[in-house]
């Protein structure tokens, strides 16, 4: 690498000379007669610090280096987001996963309601210390003494299911799947 340094600088010198010295100059150029094994020797000495990048980094490096790696988390470019739905009772857009803007603001009201009503049932500094059955109106249900009721003055919603712990709505096929018979 020294000497191709040494023929880049000849090359500097040289450049500028008359073109027809040119010539007769690169082939009796001092610095092409001398070579320079020895460090001592050098012009350029190796402790100098040259702000040049001894090595050139590979390919996958830079690239990782400019838009980083989708696996370390460090990825700068945009992701495109393929979990997104239209809900269509509602026209608005949605995460899969995730309730629809609207739909949690309905079901955020309720639940305020329901837990409004729960403070009012067990009173304000006492412990919460029972389990809850929410009943609204024109409901009837069998409740252990354990449990505290509240007692909701509306009718319950549609997207309020009886158990929050499972969906609302079993979706049956219309045309069920109809197997082929004798194809033995």
């Amino acid at each position: 690498s020294i000497q191709r340094f040494d023929a880049l600088i000849e090359n500097l010198i040289f450049r500028f000379i008359e073109p027809q010295l040119g010539l007769v100059a690169a082939s009796s150029s001092p610095l092409q007669n001398r070579l320079i094994d020895t460090a001592e020797n050098n012009w350029l000495n190796p402790s100098i610090l040259w702000n040049t990048p001894r090595r050139r980094r590979p390919v996958e490096v830079r690239q990782t280096r400019r838009f980083g790696m989708k696996e370390w988390g460090t990825y700068k470019l945009p992701v495109l987001n393929k979990k997104i739905r239209v809900d269509h009772s509602t026209g608005e857009y949605y995460e899969l996963g995730k309730l629809a803007p609207n739909t949690y603001k309905r079901i955020m009201e309720e639940t305020k309601l329901i837990q409004k009503k729960m403070a009012d049932t067990f009173g304000t500094g006492k412990p919460k210390d029972q389990d809850v059955v929410v009943l609204y109106k024109g409901e009837e249900k069998k409740v252990p003494e354990t449990y505290r009721i509240v007692e909701m003055e509306h009718e319950r919603p549609a997207f309020f299911s009886q158990n929050l712990l499972q969906k609302n709505r079993d979706i049956q096929p219309d045309n069920p799947t109809v197997k082929p018979s004798g194809l033995v």
